[in-house]
């Protein structure tokens, strides 16, 4: 992780260490599937199945900051992708969103 600045470095550290302590309960930004429901377009469903095959997830890690959502979420513009197993995960990338783009292939082989 040395290329990436030291509070994206801290916020996966913290993100990886509470899921290790307390599983996903309690996490403050918003962690779901990457596999959009209802996916309508031929893009939204090429994703759909990278995500699904791949189970792919992201988390908003909160940088630059959180922004609280209608629906009480919290939201970020940086999103941690993660491959999520059972009992592991396997930490991805780290991008931007919007827009919301997978992870390549090639960041997938681990």
């Amino acid at each position: 992780m040395g290329s990436l600045d030291e509070s994206v470095q801290q916020a996966i550290f913290d993100f990886a260490s509470h899921v290790e302590t307390h599983g996903f309960k309690g996490l403050k930004g918003r962690n779901k599937s990457s596999a959009i429901p209802n996916p309508h377009t031929k893009r939204q469903r090429a994703n759909f199945k990278h995500a699904q095959k791949n189970c792919l997830w992201h988390y908003h890690i909160g940088l630059p900051e959180y922004v609280e959502q209608a629906n009480g979420e919290f939201t970020s513009e940086m999103i941690l992708h993660y491959i999520r197993y059972d009992d592991t995960i396997v930490l991805v990338d780290v991008a931007t969103h919007p827009p919301f783009n997978l992870p390549s292939n090639e960041k997938l082989n681990y």
